[in-house]
């Protein structure tokens, strides 16, 4: 995939903004602009603090950064549309102040943008949000990690979820490899950095989106390594809500037990989930102190009596 000059491409759109008047408040566009949510995981979620602090300034001073939008044709985003020719407008860059705005019923500008693809549309915010000074090193490894993903894939090989597709034959081990090189070099940080950031945005990606940004904020604490884990695991996952959800997951790979989450009972007895966690204690800690092959064997079969009890099997 064609990198995009991020410089070129706001020069670019500047110029014809004062050529064509594309810096608007037009109502019908403003009333036709649609979020999706496969970009807006491109977008660093905002701390309740953080985002009290702007929805104050922005009630007290206006809005006046104009929201960036991508016009288009409803083709480039569904494949099979009725009327494949419909004009659209979706929101690149301004999705709190949106929000804030739709919220507060306030006036705002609009900028219009042309790409060429999603998949340009992804590396103009990914290059955005790596530019702003205000990320977390957790926010700075995922949107490398997003970009590393959307760069191996290409095209055709990154789905509409923004998960990446795997075991793809078109990605080749030597693509990849270049891939890789080629970020660290521009990023200054070594491959294998690159690639645990691909690793951490991976697994993001199958956390549902409420608990991923609560994890990006630091509301809700987790290793980033069992993160990593995650997005190694190649069986389907649904959407994860839970932060104990993960570590099952990654505890039961960890020990060879093959995964196809499906929903899990909402609500077990406290009673009964205890017993089982107690079990699950005293024979990891007897496998880790004999290592013997029974030992590990009784520990696999009760893990898989575990996630059929919980319908996760």
């Amino acid at each position: 995939m064609k990198k995009l000059d991020l410089g070129k491409a706001i020069a670019a759109t500047t110029k014809s903004t004062f050529v064509n008047n594309k810096l608007i408040s037009d109502e019908q566009v403003k009333k036709s602009i649609e979020v999706l949510e496969e970009l807006r995981m491109f977008i660093p979620p905002l701390g309740a603090e953080e985002f009290s602090l702007l929805e104050q300034n922005i009630l007290k001073n206006g809005c006046r950064d104009a929201l960036t939008l991508w016009e288009t044709k409803r083709s480039a985003i569904e494949a099979n549309a009725e009327y494949p020719n419909e004009p659209v407008y979706i929101l690149v860059d301004g999705h709190n102040r949106f929000q804030i705005c739709k919220q507060h019923n306030l006036n705002f500008s609009v900028q219009l943008m042309p790409f060429n693809s999603k998949e340009e549309v992804k590396d103009y915010m990914i290059d955005l949000q790596l530019g702003r000074r205000n990320l977390s090193s957790e926010q700075i490894s995922y949107f490398r990690g997003l970009r590393f993903l959307n760069e191996k894939t290409g095209p055709g090989k990154y789905d509409r979820s923004g998960h990446w597709v795997h075991n793809e034959p078109n990605a080749s081990p030597q693509e990849k490899g270049r891939t890789v090189e080629k970020l660290a070099k521009e990023y200054n940080v070594g491959a294998s950095t690159i690639k645990r950031d691909g690793q951490f945005a991976e697994g993001l990606s199958k956390i549902e989106p409420t608990l991923r940004n609560e994890i990006l904020t630091g509301k809700k604490k987790i290793d980033k390594k069992v993160i990593q884990t995650l997005g190694r695991i190649s069986e389907n996952i649904e959407p994860i809500t839970a932060i104990s959800e993960i570590e099952k997951i990654v505890e039961a790979s960890a020990l060879g037990v093959k995964l196809n989450i499906k929903n899990s009972k909402s609500e077990e007895s406290t009673h009964d989930l205890s017993i089982w966690m107690n079990t699950l204690t005293a024979k990891t800690e007897k496998v880790y102190a004999s290592r013997s092959k029974e030992d590990f064997d009784n520990l696999r079969n009760t893990l898989e009596e575990y996630g059929a009890y919980l319908g996760i099997l």
